[in-house]
């Protein structure tokens, strides 16, 4: 596990100097590749509160330095990642109340993950931040 998340983060090296959009309320886009926030269930663009929600992600990825701390991908192929703006973690308050999808499910959002990976989520999280990626440095920006 270690060994592909050092590959993802090696992956997402590019020129310095770009930076990240927002696509919609939880997921950007860094260096030409989807990113989309672990830990935010925000409302599509066409549901009451999307486009809020997108205003506010905009609003903190362009306040400071993007970090992301990649934990694999999805289904679709986007990097999960929990995202950070000057050291603090992007969170669901920050975006608004939970929407969409994540707003009723109780389970583990991206189904598309092994079960082992679910399982494991919470250990996943409890380690150290040694593996953040500064986007300016890996280009995901």
């Amino acid at each position: 596990m270690a060994i592909a998340l050092a590959m993802l983060a090696m992956a997402l090296v590019a020129s310095a100097g770009e930076r990240c959009l927002a696509i919609d309320g939880d997921t950007l886009v860094c260096n030409r590749q989807k990113v989309r926030l672990t830990n935010v269930y925000a409302a599509e663009l066409d549901e009451p509160g999307g486009r809020a929600a997108k205003e506010r992600l905009r609003s903190m990825i362009s306040s400071g330095e993007v970090t992301l701390r990649p934990l694999g991908t999805d289904r679709y192929g986007r990097i999960l990642a929990e995202v950070y703006v000057d050291g603090r973690r992007i969170e669901q308050s920050d975006i608004g109340s939970r929407a969409g999808r994540g707003a009723q499910w109780s389970g583990e959002r991206h189904l598309g993950a092994p079960p082992s990976h679910r399982r494991n989520a919470h250990r996943r999280r409890n380690r150290s931040l040694s593996n953040l990626v500064r986007v300016a440095d890996a280009g995901i920006a």
